[in-house]
């Protein structure tokens, strides 16, 4: 039990480093205690410290300079994993970085197919479905637009619960099997129909993710896509390794 609990330590020195950020303890800019301190302080080995530190590096929380020492950064990135299986939403992920989340609905309506919908659901054109869009904040700054298209059915199992919930515990908490998600990254630019709501120049770089929810054949059955600030997110892809036969 021992060794168990020793090989855990260093999360909870990046919990308590993680904490003391998001509270002003540690303000933007600010240089932390030194490794030797944080040694100290929580009795545990460089080693462990050292661990801490690469974590909360990883979630843009700090930065190190070399010779100066590690320093908070001015605007925390927002670290954003999706592995097999995507348990921890975008709002999990805003909150860990030192956030408070917050959804903003901007828009439920009928809509029907254009050609990448329907060429992304294998639907024929002009298919009637429903387009969810809401606004995602960390504090008061909005950092993604996220786009769903649904069909009838599923958009009314979902509705009630679309405007306040982020989609994937969502999902699970209403037992919607996902047994394939695909997702496709790319850059681009920010809209102009969107620039207000972000508060950016049209034209700003922006990271956009596709997802595509299929079943175990393969048949899509809900797509999506986030469009998120840049500067704001690191998004990180889980990839289990396969193994040959032996």
């Amino acid at each position: 039990m021992r060794n168990t609990r020793r090989s855990f330590l260093y999360h909870d020195v990046a919990s308590a480093l993680r904490a003391r950020i998001a509270r002003g303890t540690y303000p933007p800019g600010e240089r932390l205690p030194s490794l030797s301190e944080l040694m100290e302080e929580f009795e545990v080995s460089a080693i462990t410290v050292r661990r801490a530190l690469t974590e909360l590096t990883y979630e843009g929380l700090i930065r190190g300079h070399q010779g100066l020492g590690v320093f908070v950064k001015e605007k925390p990135r927002i670290h954003r994993v999706l592995a097999g299986d995507p348990d921890r939403s975008i709002g999990d992920e805003i909150a860990r970085a030192g956030f408070t989340p917050r959804l903003e609905e901007i828009g439920f309506s009928e809509v029907e197919a254009d050609d990448d919908v329907a060429a992304r659901l294998r639907v024929p054109r002009g298919t009637r479905l429903f387009v969810h869009q809401k606004l995602t904040f960390a504090n008061d700054e909005p950092v993604a637009l996220h786009s769903w298209w649904l069909r009838p059915r599923l958009a009314k199992q979902l509705r009630a619960g679309l405007s306040e919930r982020f989609i994937f515990p969502l999902l699970k908490e209403r037992k919607f099997d996902v047994e394939n998600l695909r997702c496709e990254f790319s850059a681009t630019a920010l809209p102009e129909e969107h620039a207000a709501r972000f508060g950016l120049p049209a034209g700003s770089p922006m990271m956009r993710v596709d997802y595509t929810m299929a079943t175990k054949t393969g048949a899509p059955t809900l797509i999506g896509r986030t469009l998120a600030r840049a500067d704001r997110f690191t998004f990180e892809v889980t990839l289990p390794q396969r193994r040959g036969r032996r």
